[in-house]
Formats: structure tokens, C-alpha cells, sequence
């Protein structure tokens, strides 16, 4: 499932000596075949640009359409103050030169080319692709790109709730304010005292509803009384209205000690049920993970896992991913498969415990910089079956690399102790978006 459909802008640019006919038919091929892709094409212009005053009106409308990505497609080979001007007018918009192979006569690649060594001496960043129209892994790889250039966009605007303060203990998921927004989203800092006030506020009457419905609609339900669960629904309407009231895509909250050891009560039933509805919760405050998380989602369409790293089964060469009951339900393999328990190891409150369901995955995380730069895990992962006896919510992953490099890659890399856990295969995504963020990709 596409949670995002691209906005791309087509500049198509050539030059003023040569093969004007032969151009726009190439033009109008170009445009055929992004029409096929899941995208929203704009094209700001009808004819080939070829003029630096042209050009500079075309970026005009690219920039007023707000589009995510931008393809300069190269009809032939270009004068070259064309692409730089595109370039300089788009400020830090995702770039894309494309290239066709032929026909000949257009020197397209050589387009692309001398660009390219312009833009570089620029301090320009852009992606390239050398590619026909009839190439379905050159289109695959615009989508992909285009994919990857809207959740970048979508991330600068982001909004993530803070509340509290981290965990005790808990330094590597720590963060600088100023950190996260060089990644692009704001931090909105809340505190424990609102969301209680809000969760005292809440009448038991109101939330029966959805009480009713979610102990009919779970598998088994283990120790926690009915007066635990309304608890916990009444926590997730205060996180709701938290969320709604400061339309926040992302929320995390420090749950322990004060809620769970002083209170009783968790948010984790909340953030699980928050995550199904598409904004991300998030454990333990972490908001690298939540930045993370929001980029995943945005990709794949599902919300991810957010798991220590708890455990390592060298003779499988495979991890076990583990947390205590706060995941998406939509990662379950059956909403039957669901427990609500109490915690696993303080015995209090309400906990989503299931299995996550087998699959593809990749694991990553964008880390806390290291003298300056942003780094980004990237490896993936066959999710195993896992016995339902097992508490909280473990993931056992098989990896595609050797156990040995993927250990050595979070320890070299700085990786901190929350592994995403993402289904599909976003390897190439994550690596494009390694490339447009300028992150350092950790690869075992």
C-alpha cells in the first residue's frame, strides 16, 4: 500500500544547434512513460527548454506545483548553463538528470555527463540514471527515487511529540533538538503532567465502546481485568487528543518510572493503536527511532517495529528483535494472534503481545551524528516464525548478511540499541535516501 504519490516536475532540456524534431519526440516519450508510473507528473513546460531565462520560469512553477522531485531529462546533450541555472533556481529540491541511450545522434548521455561535472564543482547534490524509456528497471528506480524525494519532503515537515523526558539509563537514544531538525522535523515538547490531566479527564463511560470492541476482537485476554484495559483505552484517547491537538505525526512517550512503576498504567495499548492508525508510536522517547519509523512507514506503507537488540543465535546466523508490547497490531500475523497481558516484567497495565509476523525485512535506524554526520543501518532480514509462548513482542530475524558483520557494522557504526524493523525489502530506498540526505550508510 502507497502512502505517498510523488509529486515529480519534468524538465525536459536540450540544446540550440541540433536535432530539434528528433528532441521533442523523445520529449513526448519521456512523458509517456512516467505517466505510467504512481506519480503525480507535472510539466511546467511544453516545449524544450533550451534558455536560462526559460529555464528559471520553469523552476518557478516546479517550486510553485511544490513538487517533491525533480527530473531534468536530458533530450539530447544540453547547453550546459541550462542545467545549471535548474539547478541553482531549485535551491535543495531532490534533483534527478536522466539519460536516455539513444538515439545516438542526441548525445543524451553526454548531457548528463557534462552536468553532472558542473553541478559536482557546484556543491550541488543530485541523483543520476542512464536508462531507456522501455527499461522497466530504469523507471522503477525514477519511482523509487520519486518515492524517496516525497518522504524526505514530508519529513522536513514532520512534527514529533516529546513526552517527558528519556527513560533512566537510556543515554544512546538521547537527542539534540537541533540534531532532529537537521533531518527536517520539529520536536514538540510535552509533558507527563499534560497527559495525565488529559487521561484523568476521560470518563470511563466514554471509552466502553471501544473497550467492548477491542476485548472481542483479540485472541485471548490474560490477567488484566476490565478496569485494566478501560485504563488503558482512556490513555490512548489522551494520546489522541495530544496527537490531534498538536497534529503531530509521530509521539513518544517516557513510560517508566512514572507511569508504569508510580501509576500502574501504560501507553503502549495507545502507541500500538496510534501506529495502526498511521501516526507512529514510538517507545522510550526515542526520537531517532521516530524519525526512522516515519521514513519506513511513508515507504513501505506499514508501520515498523522498534526493538532492542535482545538477543544474538549465531548457529541461525539470526537476532532476536524484542519490546514489550507496543507494536502495531497490523504486524501481527492474525489480530487473534493478540494477548493482552499484563507487562512482562513488572506485571502492571496492558501490553499488545504478539509474535511479529514472518516475512522480508530490513533493519535500520538513523543514528545521532558521529563528528557531524548522520549515519544510516542498512541491512535485511527473513522475520522467522516465533513461539507464541514467548512474552512482550519478539521478532526473530535471519539475517542476509553473516551475524559476525552485521555485530561489527553496529558497533563501528555507533548504532544505537533500537533496531527498526521495517517489512519489505528497502534497501535500495534506504540507500538513495542515504545519498539525498548525505547520512553515512552503515551496510554490514
Amino acid at each position: 500500500m502507497n502512502i505517498l504519490k510523488p509529486k515529480v516536475c519534468l524538465i525536459p532540456v536540450s540544446n540550440t544547434f541540433f536535432g530539434f524534431e528528433l528532441a521533442e519526440k523523445v520529449r513526448k516519450r519521456a512523458i509517456d512513460a512516467l505517466r505510467g508510473l504512481k506519480i503525480d507528473l507535472i510539466s511546467p513546460s511544453e516545449k524544450i527548454v533550451n534558455r536560462v531565462d526559460d529555464a528559471i520560469k520553469v523552476c518557478r512553477r516546479c517550486v510553485e506545483e511544490d513538487a517533491d522531485l525533480t527530473i531534468v531529462f536530458f533530450c539530447s546533450w544540453s547547453n550546459e548553463e541550462v542545467p545549471n541555472a535548474i539547478a541553482s533556481e531549485l535551491g535543495d529540491q531532490p534533483l534527478l538528470l536522466w539519460s536516455i541511450p539513444t538515439p545516438e545522434e542526441l548525445i543524451s548521455p553526454c548531457g548528463l555527463v557534462s552536468a553532472a561535472s558542473n553541478l559536482k564543482r557546484m556543491g550541488r547534490r543530485f541523483g543520476y540514471i542512464f536508462g531507456s524509456f522501455d527499461n522497466q528497471e530504469t523507471l522503477n528506480r525514477i519511482h523509487k527515487y520519486a518515492m524517496v524525494s516525497a518522504a524526505i519532503k514530508k519529513l522536513r515537515r514532520a512534527r514529533i511529540g516529546i513526552i517527558g523526558y528519556n527513560c533512566p539509563g537510556m543515554i544512546d537514544v538521547t537527542f539534540s533538538e537541533i540534531d532532529v531538525k537537521k533531518l527536517g522535523p520539529e520536536i514538540v515538547h510535552l509533558s507527563l503532567t499534560d497527559l495525565l490531566d488529559r487521561y484523568e479527564s476521560i470518563d470511563e463511560e466514554e471509552v466502553m465502546g471501544d473497550v467492548e470492541e477491542l476485548m472481542g476482537k483479540v485472541g485471548k485476554i490474560v490477567e488484566p481485568s476490565k478496569k485494566d484495559i478501560i485504563n488503558a483505552v482512556r490513555m490512548y484517547y489522551a494520546l489522541r487528543e495530544i496527537v490531534d491537538s498538536y497534529k503531530l505525526d509521530a509521539i513518544s512517550v517516557r513510560c517508566w518510572p512514572e507511569l508504569r512503576e508510580k501509576r500502574g498504567i501504560l501507553p503502549c495499548y495507545g502507541l500500538s493503536r496510534l501506529s495502526d492508525e498511521g501516526v507512529m508510536g514510538v517507545c522510550e522517547n526515542d526520537a531517532f527511532g521516530a524519525v526512522t519509523q516515519l521514513i519506513t512507514y511513508w515507504l513501505s506503507g506499514l508501520p515498523s517495529f522498534n526493538g532492542d537488540l535482545g538477543a544474538i543465535y549465531p548457529d541461525q546466523n539470526a537476532i532476536q528483535l524484542w519490546h514489550c508490547g507496543a507494536a502495531a497490531t497490523k504486524l501481527a500475523t492474525s489480530i487473534k494472534d493478540v494477548h493482552i497481558r499484563p507487562h512482562a516484567q513488572v506485571g502492571v497495565g496492558v501490553e499488545m503481545e504478539f509474535p511479529l509476523k514472518p516475512g522480508k525485512v530490513t533493519i535500520t535506524r538513523i543514528t545521532r551524528p558521529i563528528d557531524g554526520k548522520f549515519g544510516i543501518l542498512i541491512a535485511t532480514g527473513e522475520a522467522l516464525p516465533v513461539s507464541p509462548r514467548l512474552r512482550g513482542n519478539p521478532a526473530n530475524v535471519r539475517l542476509d548478511v553473516p551475524l559476525d558483520r552485521f555485530l561489527d557494522a553496529l558497533v563501528e557504526g555507533g548504532v544505537e540499541h533500537h533496531l527498526i524493523m521495517a517489512y519489505g525489502d528497502l534497501s535500495e530506498e534506504l540507500k538513495l535516501l542515504s545519498e539525498i540526505m548525505d547520512l553515512k550508510p552503515i551496510i554490514p
